[in-house]
């Protein structure tokens, strides 16, 4: 396993059947990958999302519960994805600001992994996270427990053999897309998407505060990101090869 030089190099969305997403919060994969995952779904991929915790602790307003909180960011989810055409959005609902990395977690995501077989996986860098030093804790910690549930986890059949029992069969994830990373040097084109990526980042309105400042900078965050590889509009990846 190795990642690539950091030389920018610009790629092709994955082209494959099956691309699971694993993150922390109802509007992480807008920021970071939600252009690329739309431009794999065009190309004819199944992409499933995979979220730790519903964001239930994601408001500024005291007199909010918990679960309010997190049934209305459930459903700003549930229809971002569908702006992207996600086939299926599953919440594991653990407390928003509280993951671990567990064998209990770990084992959630190796069945999920077993159970939808996607081909690739994309999730945190939690090496180098982006931003450095005040990443979100949940990011690093999902990023972390989902790379030991690729690898080696779901591959080898005496890890979680219930599972097994149960139906699910061992799985080899081919590549891993790490995103939110301060070594990514691979980078999607995402202009033909951009409008999506946006729409579902729209979507999630508890966690928009100014929706026209949003689609102002939003547009600049992109080529910031791109610019290294000379895009106008871009996400970045460091890209792992498991084969």
């Amino acid at each position: 396993m190795s990642a690539q030089e950091r030389t920018p190099v610009i790629v092709e969305p994955p082209n494959v059947a099956s691309i699971m997403a694993i993150a922390a919060h109802p509007d992480d994969i807008e920021s970071w990958c939600a252009g690329t995952l739309a431009r794999a779904i065009d190309a004819g991929a199944t992409v499933r999302l995979l979220l730790a915790t519903s964001g239930d602790k994601g408001s500024g307003d005291p007199g909010d519960s918990a679960i309010d909180v997190g049934a209305r960011r459930e459903a700003e989810a549930r229809r971002a994805a569908a702006y992207l055409g996600i086939a299926e959005v599953v919440f594991l609902r653990h407390p928003d600001g509280e993951l671990e990395e567990t064998k209990d977690l770990r084992e959630e995501l190796v069945r999920w992994i077993r159970a939808w077989r996607p081909r690739v996986v994309f999730t945190f860098d939690p090496e180098h996270p982006d931003p450095p030093w005040i990443s979100h804790r949940d990011h690093r910690v999902v990023g972390r427990v989902a790379l030991d549930a690729i690898y080696p986890a779901a591959r080898d059949p005496l890890n979680f053999p219930e599972q097994l029992r149960a139906g699910l069969q061992p799985h080899k994830v081919a590549e891993v897309w790490l995103f939110a990373s301060t070594v990514a040097n691979c980078y999607v084109d995402i202009a033909p998407s951009f409008a999506r990526k946006l729409a579902a980042r729209l979507a999630h309105g508890s966690q928009t505060a100014d929706p026209a400042a949003l689609r102002e900078s939003w547009p600049v965050r992109a080529a910031r990101i791109g610019a290294p590889a000379r895009l106008a509009l871009a996400e970045a990846f460091t890209i792992l090869r498991l084969d």
